[in-house]
């Protein structure tokens, strides 16, 4: 199966395209991506922009959990962009592909990752008025 953005409930209603990767961490058995993540209207999380603000972006947490493989390329040209604010990102995820049952691909401006895992989970950190 490919399909973009695995068919998951945490990955619905929500641009991962249009969202800022903030970090990606590998550890054994572990690959986690931290985001400030674009939640769409439908999502049950999204609030409407306050002024100033372009659009609903939440923090989030995408895990790969039992990693038995990984291979990531294009680490080299790696550079972190940074905003007026002075945060740092390191663009979108361009890309979230499920290539069988427990093997996904991501890629972004970072590089290209393949990794065999459980399915991805996403965790969206509370706002301050949730």
């Amino acid at each position: 199966m490919h399909d973009n953005h695995p068919s998951l409930p945490e990955f619905e209603n929500v641009s991962l395209e249009d969202s800022y990767v903030l970090d990606i961490a590998v550890h054994p058995g572990l690959l986690t991506l931290k985001l400030d993540l674009l939640l769409l209207p439908r999502h049950p999380r999204y609030r409407a922009p306050l002024p100033g603000e372009r659009a609903c972006f939440r923090r989030a947490t995408v895990v790969f959990s039992s990693v038995r493989a990984l291979h990531w390329t294009g680490q080299s040209v790696v550079k972190a962009a940074i905003d007026a604010s002075g945060s740092a990102d390191y663009g979108s995820v361009d890309a979230l592909i499920r290539l069988d049952e427990d093997s996904y691909k991501i890629l972004g401006d970072w590089g290209e990752i393949i990794v065999q895992s459980k399915a991805p989970s996403m965790s969206i950190d509370p706002s301050p008025t949730d």
